[in-house]
């Protein structure tokens, strides 16, 4: 995690220091007018509602497995990928977020049953990843490396990865894989945000405990981690509109 963190900031240093590369300040750009500015809110709400009614119409459908990122298709659409430990509930967050009764993801008891790369796709409005779990699966450990290989290479390989949501369980203390895949996707500079699964099996009050500790020992930014639930689907909207922002190209909040 040092070395990483530390190749990080290594690679800020080098940005802020070479020629040409200085950020503008703030007090020197020009400020869009209050028309523009409100031009730009419509448009953005329209752009919103458009692609929610995507998502609405068309719901989450199932492209195909695949045995190593090279098989993967390239849809021409931005990309967002399931991280996080077997057993967490990707499968069942991949359900809840089709809209549909009909499962679009077989969601297993059984942690690892996952060691596909499944792609999905939304429409015209993105394409989405359920990447292998890790850490539970009682598999062997060249099946373990096979997993670590093949979502390394994904990383490198999907130009059009806008997002990974990193799914952590709310019922359970915060992991030291959790942190390591976060290191690992800060490596390969990929958004990501991170959501609190079977918030429903929680009373409020250690639902505020678990999101609490769970955002001080990530070192979370504010807002993170988002509450999810596939059973009561409280924290499906917020996703979605998470996922659209940053499907537009703009930044996590």
């Amino acid at each position: 995690m040092v070395e990483l963190l530390a190749l990080s900031a290594h690679a800020m240093l080098f940005g802020l220091l070479s020629p040409g590369l200085a950020p503008a300040s703030n007090a020197l750009r020009p400020r869009a007018s209050s028309a523009l500015r409100s031009r730009a809110g419509a448009s953005r709400a329209k752009a919103v509602a458009s692609w929610l009614a995507e998502v609405d119409e068309k719901g989450v459908e199932y492209v195909g497995s695949y045995g190593t990122p090279r098989e993967m298709p390239f849809l021409p659409l931005p990309e967002i990928c399931l991280a996080g430990r077997s057993n967490v509930g990707k499968s069942s967050c991949l359900n809840a977020l089709s809209g549909r009764r009909k499962k679009v993801a077989v969601a297993s008891k059984q942690p690892g049953r996952t060691r596909l790369l499944n792609l999905f796709r939304v429409g015209r409005a993105c394409a989405i990843t359920d990447l292998p779990g890790y850490g539970f699966a009682k598999v062997s450990r060249d099946m373990q490396d096979s997993w670590k290989k093949n979502i390394e290479g994904y990383m490198k390989r999907r130009e059009q990865l806008r997002l990974s949501v990193l799914l952590v369980d709310a019922q359970r203390e915060p992991s030291e894989l959790d942190a390591s895949l976060l290191d690992f996707l800060a490596y390969y500079e990929v958004p990501t945000l991170v959501v609190a699964t079977k918030t429903d099996k929680l009373k409020p009050a250690q639902l505020d405990a678990s999101l609490a500790a769970l955002a001080d020992a990530l070192e979370l930014p504010e807002g993170q981690p988002l509450p999810f639930s596939a059973v009561t689907k409280d924290g499906r909207k917020e996703l979605w509109n998470a996922i659209q922002a940053q499907a537009a190209g703009e930044k996590l909040r």
